[in-house]
């Protein structure tokens, strides 16, 4: 009976020490679980990815493009920007290179941007100086002025609400841990 009663020694000490690596796992794995938002990537810290061009976002960017050189959109423009998006929508934007690049998905409006960009920059390039007037400014106005095709009148009149409603979801890293700080007391 007595054997019943008390336990050997060593299996006491096996036994006890079973539970103590049980505990240090559910420890570990809970100081883990609360760790894991604060070590892991936010959403703002991840690269913003460029959107993907679809076969019919191609054909309202196309149609934009025409509407700006038939003098449709109410956007100021020298005969300079004109012939350079005239040359844009001609050459590249109605290639068959481009078609297929779209419905492989391998084009995003971040690539239709840079093209641009490259084009403008050559020819600003054989422009002659204006006074008091830099070339890379003559880019960056132009730029702008892209962007103001690309998107279209529609997408400047409606207000971008969608950003700063996810913005307000996401919470920084410090408040998340002065979360945690009060539900552990």
């Amino acid at each position: 009976d007595k054997t019943l009663t008390h336990e050997d020694p060593a299996e006491k000490q096996e036994r006890e020490e079973t539970e103590r690596k049980k505990r240090l796992q559910l420890y570990v794995f809970v100081m883990r679980t609360i760790s894991y938002p604060f070590n892991a990537k936010q959403p703002t810290d991840l690269a913003k990815r460029p959107i993907k061009v679809t076969k019919q976002q191609l054909d309202t960017i196309q149609g934009r493009f025409q509407s700006f050189l038939k003098g449709e959109l109410q956007i100021a423009a020298d005969e300079a920007f004109t012939n350079a998006v005239q040359s844009y929508h001609d050459v590249f934007l109605k290639s068959e290179r481009v078609a297929a690049m779209v419905t492989s998905g391998a084009c995003s409006q971040h690539d239709l941007r840079e093209v641009f960009r490259n084009n403008v920059r050559k020819r600003v390039r054989s422009l002659p100086e204006i006074d008091g007037l830099s070339k890379e400014t003559v880019i960056t106005s132009w730029m702008a002025k892209f962007d103001c095709i690309i998107k279209g009148e529609e997408d400047t009149k409606r207000p971008n609400r969608i950003p700063a409603i996810n913005s307000e979801q996401i919470m920084p890293k410090e408040q998340l841990f002065d979360v945690f700080q009060q539900i552990l007391g």
